[in-house]
């Protein structure tokens, strides 16, 4: 789950960090990257039923940019999960996971259309720095990168604001899936009619030990409040969701904090309930350093409520994940990450809502 922190342009930017450019003449420049990666999770990922296992996968990306005058250029980006030649996920062999065209204003800001997050990420993204643990109160929505959305960021001068929109589409990502799972079984696929998002913050330079960023944002998801197949016990009508972060310093540099609240709303129908409703609410806080040597430390607590109102359920999640990684150079980097549960409600553990298990993983990367 590891990203960066600032939105769209930065994304392509570090995802290209390491990248190999094939091209760069008049003002055109166009580059290939990618990683690999071995990691070994514990059983209680449940990747491979009960018992311990080593993971490999990788991705793909290329970027591509043309300059068109000293104001304006245009440019694309797009990158791809490759199956590890065992077991493809979702059945597919290659996914994707971003693919976006743009036109760059330079001071006046971006635009994009295409498959990538929405506004609100932009909040949600200061504590979605681990690799596979953490964002127990965002409940999986830093996952949705989602197709059919137009975006426009200006972050200049301190200032930041991001406004997207979401077009039609059936089986959307929200909430990590493209279905809605509730608490009778039967899913009910995310077909939308469209949504909207917007997020604004501020960023002050250099507060005694690096930049102090207030970021908030709200996204709305319309659905088309039907049943997926005739024999479908649930129909999507509406997700909602609000954030609100704070952070402190840089996560590659130094000392660096984050604080991040959100609340999500999702209505639907539910066979035997009728119109039920699904809020998940909480707050994550990090703490961490990254030293000169290469090793970087970074932990924290995370806090998530989720409630049913007509079932009148309730499930508390309480996690503190603790991630360790040496960086030995560009392009390499071993971590080591685990995560404990800290008292979790009886409830939540007897549901696994959520994994209220110990979680451990070794794993090693490649960037290029």
């Amino acid at each position: 789950m590891k990203k960066t922190l600032l939105a769209l342009a930065a994304l392509a930017s570090a995802s290209m960090a390491n990248a190999a450019t094939v091209y760069d003449k008049d003002g055109t420049q166009l580059a290939i990257g990618g990683r690999i990666q071995a990691v070994v999770y514990n059983g209680n990922y449940k990747k491979a039923h009960n018992d311990s296992t080593l993971v490999n996968s990788s991705r793909l990306n290329v970027y591509g940019s043309s300059k068109v005058n000293d104001v304006f250029s245009v440019f694309a980006f797009t990158e791809w999960n490759m199956a590890d030649g065992n077991k493809a996920a979702n059945g597919e062999s290659i996914n994707t996971r971003d693919q976006y065209i743009g036109a760059d204003f330079n001071r006046y800001g971006k635009l994009v259309a295409g498959k990538t997050y929405d506004a609100i990420y932009a909040v949600q993204a200061v504590t979605d720095i681990f690799e596979d643990v953490a964002v127990t109160a965002q409940g999986e929505t830093c996952a949705d990168r989602r197709t059919g959305t137009i975006k426009y960021t200006y972050d200049n001068y301190g200032f930041f604001a991001q406004v997207a929109g979401l077009t039609a589409g059936d089986s959307v990502l929200i909430m990590g899936s493209n279905s809605f799972t509730g608490l009778s079984g039967n899913d009910a696929a995310n077909d939308v009619k469209g949504g909207y998002s917007a997020a604004l913050g501020y960023t002050f330079d250099d507060v005694v030990f690096g930049p102090l960023s207030l970021k908030a944002g709200y996204s709305y998801i319309k659905g088309t409040d039907e049943a997926s197949s005739p024999l479908s016990a649930k129909s999507f009508d509406t997700f909602k969701n609000t954030a609100a972060s704070v952070s402190w310093g840089d996560d590659s540099n130094g000392l660096y904090l984050a604080a991040l609240y959100t609340q999500t709303v999702t209505e639907y129908e539910e066979l035997g309930f009728g119109n039920e409703e699904r809020k998940m609410k909480g707050a994550e806080i990090i703490g961490g350093y990254s030293f000169d040597n290469g090793f970087s430390l970074l932990t924290g607590y995370e806090i998530g409520d989720e409630t049913f109102k007509n079932q009148k359920k309730k499930f508390i999640t309480r996690r503190i994940p603790v991630y360790l990684n040496y960086k030995l150079n560009s392009n390499f980097n071993v971590w080591a990450e685990a995560e404990f549960d800290a008292n979790s409600s009886d409830e939540a553990k007897k549901a696994k809502r959520t994994n209220t298990d110990t979680l451990l993983s070794v794993g090693a990367r490649y960037t290029f």
